[in-house]
């Protein structure tokens, strides 16, 4: 598979597999391109917050441990942590 992402003026066209030329292909606009990128890393961060409170709560002998790895997989800075009874 080989997706390919490119750019013609305030249009950016992403295609699922060049190397089909019935491969499904998404047109938007630059700014829509932004806005969805930045909405889905607004969701991982909130994830990434539910996901540390969670650990806090039933995990926290491992919560920092569980955050980072957490943080690693989505490519974030893991939040500051208040470990919970």
């Amino acid at each position: 598979m080989s997706p390919i992402a490119e750019r013609f003026g305030d249009t950016v066209r992403l295609t699922v597999n060049a190397e089909q030329s019935d491969s499904p292909v998404i047109e938007l606009s630059v700014a829509e391109l932004h806005d969805l990128l930045a909405g889905a890393e607004r969701d991982l961060a909130d994830f990434l917050a539910l996901a540390a409170d969670w650990a806090s709560r039933h995990l926290p002998d491992h919560c920092a441990a569980v955050t980072a790895a957490i943080a690693r997989l989505v490519d974030l800075p893991a939040p500051a942590i208040a470990v919970k009874a």
